[in-house]
């Protein structure tokens, strides 16, 4: 059985458009995990694993997911968070984004904006 039984269009269009962007990326029941690379911050350079919730990818790419998962040990100084959805152990953050530009396609753009988010996480005390 495939973890993408029984997944809709959209959500199995985003995990396809998400992979061709560069972050493959695959179902774990109510969400769809990949990795990112954080291209500053206290993170740059490393590789995140993320993800969305199912239900918020029923519109891609009409309409973009709001909430990122993320890991609980990674923090940021100000951040709207829950678990629903979220693997054990992780967040997730509540970040407005619209997609506005279409000279971009919506997986890469998406990706930056989770880029650029993982960008600005609280860097760990050594």
């Amino acid at each position: 059985m495939s973890n993408e039984d029984g997944l809709s269009d959209a959500a199995k269009l985003f995990i396809s458009d998400m992979t061709a962007a560069g972050a493959p990326a695959r179902a774990d029941g109510p969400r769809i995990i990949y990795s990112v690379t954080a291209v500053g911050g206290g993170l740059a350079g490393q590789t995140v694993t993320t993800g969305v919730s199912v239900s918020e990818v029923q519109s891609w790419p009409a309409v973009p997911p709001h909430w990122i998962h993320l890991p609980a040990s990674i923090e940021f100084d100000q951040t709207n968070m829950d678990e629903t959805d979220c693997l054990p152990g992780w967040k997730r953050h509540s970040r407005d984004y619209s997609y506005t530009d279409m000279s971009v396609p919506p997986a890469r753009a998406w990706l930056s904006h989770v880029r650029g988010f993982v960008s600005i996480a609280i860097p760990k005390a050594a």
